[in-house]
């Protein structure tokens, strides 16, 4: 059986390279929609090297930071709700356009899920919804 391939989303948002970044990384907590995708509908933010969630006492590590090369690019082993065993690769790079930045998803390593074409299928659709919400904010902003 082969895995499917990696999925690419690409979106454009009005700030420099330098913020676009930071409110990827620093600001996740205010544009994540934690009600659709997450853990237990908690907080989550980086922490460290890592990407987390807290509700009360509970806590999900997410990811892992893999690469972290601000303001250009950064990459994930992606696991929210899972084992880290299980974790797919986050790849976001930020690349200026105008007075724009351009910012690039790719996500892969779906051989690594239970069920890698539904994985695949359901982060390819869920994937417009998050960055949608990256973008407002950065228009807000």
């Amino acid at each position: 059986m082969t895995s499917p391939g990696p999925i690419r989303r690409e979106i454009r948002v009005q700030s420099d390279v330098a913020r676009a970044f930071e409110l990827f990384t620093g600001h996740i907590g205010k544009w994540w929609p934690l009600d659709d995708y997450s853990v237990y509908k908690g907080t989550v933010a980086f922490e460290g090297m890592e990407v987390i969630e807290r509700l009360g006492d509970s806590a999900s590590v997410w990811a892992e930071v893999t690469e972290w090369n601000p303001p250009h690019s950064l990459a994930l082993a992606w696991h929210p709700g899972r084992q880290s065993e299980e974790a797919t690769d986050v790849r976001v790079t930020f690349a200026a356009d105008g007075d724009q930045t351009l910012v690039s998803l790719v996500h892969d390593g779906w051989e690594r899920m239970p069920d890698p074409a539904a994985a695949a299928e359901e982060y390819g659709s869920g994937w417009l919804g998050v960055l949608a919400r990256y973008a407002a904010l950065a228009e807000a902003e």
